[in-house]
C-alpha cells in the first residue's frame, strides 16, 4: 500500500487547510472568471498561457484604460474583432481616440470614472463588484499584467487583493509570475505544472509565515 508519515500528515492537514489550485489557468473550471487586463509594458502576449486561453474561458473581460490600446495594437484585424472586451474602465486619460472609436463601433462599453482617489485597476474592480452584486454571483478575478514597471504600481496592485475580498478568487498574473493571498492558518498550494514550473515563494506582507512543509 502507498503512504507513510508525510502522506498521513498532509492528509490530516488538508482537512482544515485552505486549498489553492491554479488548474483553472489551463483547463475548464466552474469558476466564474473575470479577466482584467492591465496597462502593462511591452504589448500583450497572446501566444503564451495566458491571454488566449484565459480570454476564451473568461465570463467577463475588462480592460483598464490604456490596456485597451495594447490589446488593440497587439492583434491583427481578424483577431481584434474576435477578442473584444466587455468593458473598458478608468479615467480614460490613456485611451487613444482611434481605439475608443474602434471598440465603440464594435459594441464595447466604455465607462469613464473621473475619481482620482482610485487608480484604473481599482476602478475596474469597483465596476466588477457592482456587476457581481447585480448578477448575484461571485467572480474570480485574474488580473493580467499586475507586475512590472513601477514598484508603487505593483504594491498598489497587491493591495487590491487584500482590499477586495468580496471575490471568490483573486489572482495577479504576468507571463513570468503568479501571486495570490494566503488566508490565516494552514494553506496547501497545488501548482499547475502545465503553466507553472513548480517554484513557490512565500512573502509575509500581512503576517508571519510560521513554516513550510
Amino acid at each position: 500500500a502507498c503512504g507513510g508519515p508525510m502522506q498521513d500528515r498532509m492528509g490530516d492537514l488538508g482537512k482544515s487547510a485552505h486549498m489553492h489550485s491554479t488548474s483553472f489557468l489551463s483547463t475548464p473550471s466552474p469558476l466564474k472568471l473575470a479577466l482584467v487586463l492591465l496597462n502593462i509594458d511591452g504589448g500583450v502576449d497572446t501566444d503564451r498561457l495566458s491571454l488566449g486561453g484565459l480570454w476564451s474561458m473568461a465570463n467577463l473581460r475588462i480592460c483598464a484604460d490604456g490596456a485597451a490600446n495594447r490589446l488593440h495594437d497587439s492583434l491583427g484585424h481578424n483577431e481584434r474583432s474576435q477578442m473584444l472586451p466587455d468593458v473598458i474602465s478608468g479615467d480614460l486619460d490613456s485611451l487613444r481616440g482611434d481605439v475608443a472609436d474602434y471598440y465603440r463601433e464594435h459594441g464595447v462599453s466604455i465607462e469613464h470614472q473621473a475619481d482620482q482617489d482610485s487608480h484604473d485597476f481599482e476602478k475596474c474592480l469597483m465596476w466588477l463588484r457592482q456587476r457581481q452584486a447585480e448578477d448575484g454571483i461571485r467572480f474570480s478575478v485574474v488580473a493580467y499584467g499586475a507586475f512590472g514597471g513601477r514598484l508603487d504600481h505593483m504594491m498598489a496592485n497587491m493591495n487590491m487583493v487584500y482590499k477586495y475580498s468580496c471575490f471568490e478568487r483573486f489572482i495577479l498574473l504576468t507571463r513570468h509570475s503568479l501571486a495570490f493571498q494566503l488566508k490565516p492558518g494552514m494553506n496547501i498550494i497545488e501548482p499547475n505544472l502545465d503553466v507553472e514550473n513548480g517554484s513557490c515563494g512565500l512573502i509575509p506582507l500581512g503576517g508571519r509565515c510560521e513554516g513550510v512543509i
